[in-house]
């Protein structure tokens, strides 16, 4: 997550424009011009509650649209606060900040994505799943594509990186990693839609099981949606040709490792062509 720079002066080019209400008097007016002091003098806690009251006063007045301002730029307050307090490692502070901008504007993303990063810190990861599928419907309510990649990008991460742990545990995975290792990713695709991370970490795994057909399909369905270096699609290579080589199909797996010769897979990878 981007750490983002409370920028006051941009914020109150955007509030000023309220001030010449004839309502002036009213209690919500006050609040708000109160929030607005307070974020001059660089006292952003007591701008966020300013806000807050003139956002729930402003509600209860019917003045909807200092209402929203209120709320949105209380929220945004909350998530640069939060990112302080993370940086400082205070992640449960700045989750109860997360949380208080999610409360007042539920219609502010990046305080999800802050609430992830504070529960992943405070290893309640359950939580951070559940805050990553919450991101998720934000983005599908709100027609938000950002969001909505976020959180599914995170959920990946997360469950693709468990497949690996679990398969990279000992120098050769055993059985019970493997089987581990497609549960996992098994739940990952309940989730969201698998990647070429996912396929190629079910090739590995099918391949230590010697479902050879199975680690086959999965490496060609991570080659065909793979985008990323060289490097990366050396390695879907590589597993596709140790499949293909235990099944017996030597020619195949022979052009499979020649697609592998490159950076760390070279040499492995050059050996099983002159010795097959």
């Amino acid at each position: 997550m981007t750490m983002g720079t409370f920028k006051p002066l941009a914020v109150l080019a955007l509030l000023f424009c309220f001030l010449t209400s004839p309502a002036q008097a009213q209690e919500y007016k006050e609040a708000f011009n109160a929030a607005i002091e307070a974020a001059q003098a660089k006292d952003y806690p007591a701008a966020r509650d300013a806000f807050a009251r003139a956002a729930d006063l402003a509600r209860q007045e019917g003045d909807m649209e200092i209402a929203n301002k209120s709320a949105s730029n209380a929220a945004k307050i909350d998530y640069n606060l939060g990112n302080a307090l993370v940086k400082q490692e205070n992640f449960e502070g700045a989750l109860e900040r997360f949380n208080g901008g999610i409360a007042i504007y539920p219609s502010y993303a990046k305080n999800y994505l802050g609430k992830v990063v504070a529960l992943k810190k405070l290893d309640r990861t359950d939580e951070a799943i559940q805050a990553y599928e919450d991101l998720i419907a934000f983005g599908e309510e709100h027609g938000d594509s950002q969001a909505l990649r976020a959180g599914e990008d995170g959920i990946r991460s997360h469950f693709n990186a468990l497949a690996s742990s679990a398969l990279g545990r000992r120098s050769e995975p055993s059985a019970s990693d493997a089987r581990e290792a497609i549960a996992t990713l098994e739940e990952l695709q309940q989730r969201v839609d698998p990647d070429a991370n996912t396929y190629y970490y079910l090739a590995v795994a099918h391949n230590t099981l010697g479902d050879y057909e199975q680690a086959v399909a999965h490496a060609d369905q991570a080659l065909g949606m793979h985008r990323g270096s060289r490097t990366d699609a050396a390695k879907i290579h590589f597993v596709r040709g140790e499949a293909l080589m235990y099944d017996g199909n030597i020619a195949a797996a022979k052009e499979s490792f020649q697609n592998a010769a490159y950076g760390q897979y070279k040499a492995p990878a050059e050996h099983y062509i002159e010795t097959l």
